[in-house]
């Protein structure tokens, strides 16, 4: 156990010594302090720590709708812009050379001589990369959770759930860049075959959601004609044949929109999209179509979400795993 101990901290602190991890840290802190600056008067909304004010009838301070909004602004712009793609690519690029560095010539030799087995030296080094989200999203969400006091006047513990999931994420992909890196000791070829994971994962979950919609939203099927409802059922199997071939990759965008059945927002109830969109579009988004947002984000289940997404990871880490205990150092 002291051993492992001692290669995360080493671990760290090959993490301080890379400038992209402080330029992360950097933007990251910057992003929370923009976002602090957002705030909710007696009359309405407030930008820039004052510097301009907007009067609502709705949005004010101590009301339910601008904690929806607050948390809104955070969840559908901050982290998906920030936490789900800049933040996560940078960590990717940060830490692809963790690897190839260690086992270099020299490195490798020095680590090996101590009494340490290499699925553990393995692990210890995978785990140790993995700092790098933990302690980026952690400090961002961790300013988050003090503006939203300060801003909301409630404390929101739920939202720290935002730290497991995007980690979570930034795994998916690290395991394909160290299955790479160890079989080519090529950081750029690790980083774009993650980047290419991550690219048709992409592809089939907006193929999913599209599909989705047109196969099972909508009118009743009675109602259709029937060259609709032939289209219809086509498309039906299209939806569990893209599900099949969806599976067999990590969720990175719906994991990330898991942390809606999780947050609580006004106290006893998870985050929203249809109330959220209702905000943005004045309340004029009719009650039904916003059912169907919200039961469109939800379909999936933890299983084929979480589940078949660390199902990918296990088998990226086992073969590398099995790759850098077998090779002849």
């Amino acid at each position: 156990m002291r051993a492992v101990w001692t290669l995360l901290v080493d671990s760290y602190r090959l993490l301080r010594a890379r400038i992209l991890f402080w330029i992360a840290l950097g933007i990251s802190l910057l992003v929370g302090v923009v976002y602090l600056s957002i705030g909710f008067t007696e009359t309405g909304v407030s930008f820039l720590f004052g510097a301009a004010e907007f009067e609502h009838d709705v949005l004010r301070q101590g009301t339910d709708e601008a904690e929806i909004l607050y948390l809104g602004i955070f969840s559908r712009f901050i982290v998906g812009l920030w936490l789900s793609w800049v933040a996560i690519i940078l960590a990717l690029v940060s830490c692809a050379s963790i690897y190839p560095d260690f086992m270099s010539e020299g490195s490798i030799e020095l680590a090996l001589s101590k009494p340490v087995r290499r699925l553990t030296l393995f692990f210890s080094k995978y785990l140790g990369s993995l700092l790098f989200m933990l302690l980026l999203s952690g400090s961002f969400v961790l300013l988050v959770f003090l503006a939203l006091r300060w801003r909301i006047g409630t404390w929101n513990p739920s939202i720290f759930w935002y730290v497991p999931l995007t980690v979570l994420v930034f795994s998916y992909l690290y395991s394909v860049v160290v299955l790479v890196t160890v079989r080519t000791r090529s950081t750029l070829a690790g980083v774009l075959f993650a980047m290419l994971v991550w690219f048709m994962s992409f592809i089939l979950d907006f193929a999913d959601e599209m599909l989705y919609t047109f196969s099972y939203e909508g009118r009743p099927d009675e109602e259709l004609y029937e060259d609709e409802l032939k289209l219809k059922q086509q498309l039906q199997k299209w939806h569990r044949v893209n599900l099949v071939a969806f599976g067999v990759l990590p969720k990175t965008k719906q994991t990330m929109l898991f942390a809606d059945r999780l947050v609580v927002v006004a106290g006893d109830r998870g985050f929203s999209e249809r109330d959220f969109a209702n905000l943005l579009m004045g309340g004029m988004l009719p009650e039904p179509v916003g059912d169907e947002v919200d039961r469109a984000l939800r379909r999936n289940s933890v299983f084929y979400i979480l589940g078949t997404s660390l199902g990918f990871e296990a088998v990226m880490l086992g073969l590398a795993a099995l790759g850098f205990c077998r090779r002849d150092f």
